[in-house]
């Protein structure tokens, strides 16, 4: 059984940039450090991108996570040429440490929606997936990766679709929000379309995705600004039939568990058909797309929805629900945040509430259906 990890991220290292196109070579990011004793936890980094401090650190918007070459980093128990991915070789014995045979990469600094001008963020994503998909190569096939795409230019984001899917990528990476876009939006129709084309999931992973949102909050940043909108996006891309309306379409649902699935699909049901007798029935189901809707569950029967749970959540519970085909592990590698379980192979392999063939099906073979080879 090949152990297949749905969610590992990259510390993006400057090194990433160097080879950025001339025209914005003057705009790549830079890091900056700061005195330790300045910021919370030793994350004493920060990339200053066009001008713009990321993340914010303190206060209401703070977006904190460390960054390559922090106190923080270098004093976690993995090389940092691990973390940043600057040595293959030292990322897949990291990986070894914990079972894992193959990982697939998200970002980190890109899980802040923190670059206005689309023409950079295009840019930016165009070094990153030329990066990653570097890496990916020198692995040996071990690391696969989602790409990065400007989502708000949908004609440079296929073209960039395109380039990475020949670079080897294995999903489209987004956010559950975009900007102050919902996924629903009819602006990212031709991403998908080109998507389901490619064979290439898109993967709505945790992050602070509208600025507008993560303005709001001082206190609980990861899970109200950055967690909840995966909900958000789960929510509109149901209601609106997303995969109804492109039939080559997988999506998948990263790094926020999965005991919030029944819920969101109760409510996607309600607004459908609202059990209330006091109002006109054909008042009813605003919101949903009719002509392509279908029940929530029938997309993780059919393989066209997945999403990954948490070692602690209530298994049973989910495979009753959800069913045994769509879940998927991740451990967050190398993170460490209060997503992260390097441990989780090991967990799930001593448990004996759970049929071996479940097990296979939930450490590596439905994340292997899921993402593309």
């Amino acid at each position: 059984m090949t152990v297949l990890d749905a969610d590992g991220h990259i510390f993006e290292p400057e090194a990433m940039f160097e080879n950025i196109e001339e025209e914005y070579y003057h705009r790549r990011p830079v890091l900056v450090e700061l005195p330790s004793d300045a910021v919370p936890n030793q994350a004493n980094t920060l990339w200053i991108i066009d001008g713009n401090a990321i993340p914010k650190i303190t206060g209401r918007g703070s977006t904190f996570f460390p960054l390559p070459k922090s106190v923080s980093l270098l004093s976690k128990k993995i090389p940092h040429e691990d973390q940043t991915l600057e040595d293959v070789s030292a990322r897949l014995r990291g990986m070894d440490q914990f079972d894992i045979d193959k990982q697939v990469l998200y970002p980190t600094m890109f899980l802040i929606s923190g670059v206005e001008d689309v023409r950079l963020e295009a840019a930016l994503y165009r070094a990153y997936n030329t990066f990653v998909g570097k890496a990916a190569v020198e692995s040996g096939g071990r690391l696969k990766w989602t790409a990065m795409v400007p989502w708000r230019d949908p004609e440079a984001a296929v073209a960039e679709l395109r380039r990475a899917s020949d670079l080897g990528a294995s999903g489209v990476f987004t956010m559950g929000v975009i900007f102050d876009r919902q996924l629903s939006d009819p602006l990212f129709y031709p991403v998908y379309e080109a998507a389901g084309d490619l064979d290439l999931p898109i993967c709505v992973h945790l992050g602070w995705g509208c600025p507008s949102v993560t303005s709001v909050f001082a206190e609980n940043q990861f899970f109200c600004s950055a967690t909840i909108p995966v909900i958000w996006g789960f929510t509109f891309a149901m209601t609106s039939g997303l995969l109804g309306r492109f039939p080559k379409l997988r999506m998948g649902f990263i790094e926020t568990g999965a005991e919030w699935i029944p819920y969101a699909v109760n409510q996607v049901r309600r607004q459908y058909e609202p059990p209330t007798v006091l109002r006109d029935p054909s008042r009813s189901r605003r919101g949903i797309e009719r002509n392509y809707y279908r029940d929530p569950y029938d997309w993780f029967k059919e393989g066209r929805a997945f999403v990954t749970f948490e070692p602690e959540e209530d298994v049973d519970y989910l495979l009753k629900h959800i069913g045994e085909d769509s879940l998927m592990f991740s451990t967050d590698y190398p993170h460490g945040d209060p997503s992260s379980d390097e441990t989780f192979v090991g967990k799930l392999r001593k448990r004996d509430d759970i049929s071996d063939r479940t097990k296979s099906k939930l450490l590596g073979e439905n994340a292997n259906r899921f993402y593309r080879e």
